[in-house]
């Protein structure tokens, strides 16, 4: 898959360098590809813990959870934004959830958003990188207020019940913080 990529900054030279995904079409397959890997590698019970918490509102237990998947999941090589986004839709579609990556919702488009239509509820994720551990609390501040500010909730009309979280990332740990409205 790495003929896929290209490289965020042309002139960046070294051992290493940032990789981006560059279209929608790209993003989709690797989002599939990490889909798959979570339904067919990980212990469901984590997974199915961090969605109670999270329809529970328990931002703690949320953080938890999440942190303990990164770091059974992710390489130290993993720490962009589009792959926390797709990390996020791989464990939640793993479960079964119908997940809409990067939809219009409101006055612009939500990360993630999950609809159980028979429950009528819903469930919106803003994923944000943080670039130090300390900025996590911030961060995950943001995303919550980004949701907010752009309305996303529009998208969910008829529905009994919405939970909405910021979510920042910082190599291996997760901080949820949730949007009460």
């Amino acid at each position: 898959m790495t003929g896929y990529l290209t490289k965020a900054d042309p002139d960046e030279e070294g051992e290493t360098v940032d990789l981006t995904i560059p279209n929608d079409e790209i993003s989709n397959i690797f989002e599939e590809a990490v889909m798959r890997f979570f339904k067919d590698t990980l212990d469901r019970s984590i997974q199915k813990e961090l969605m109670e918490a999270l329809w529970n509102g328990d931002e703690d237990t949320a953080s938890l959870r999440m942190t303990d998947l990164l770091f059974h999941t992710i390489s130290f090589h993993d720490y962009h934004e589009d792959f926390y986004h797709a990390f996020l839709t791989g464990i939640i579609s793993g479960l079964g959830y119908a997940v809409r990556s990067n939809q219009e919702n409101g006055l612009g488009r939500t990360d993630i958003d999950i609809r159980e239509k028979l429950k009528r509820r819903g469930m919106i994720l803003e994923a944000k990188k943080s670039d130090k551990e300390e900025d996590m609390p911030k961060d995950a501040l943001d995303g919550r207020q980004q949701i907010a500010d752009k309305e996303y909730m529009r998208g969910f009309s008829g529905f009994e019940s919405v939970m909405c979280y910021g979510i920042s990332f910082f190599k291996k740990k997760a901080l949820v913080r949730k949007l009460t409205i």
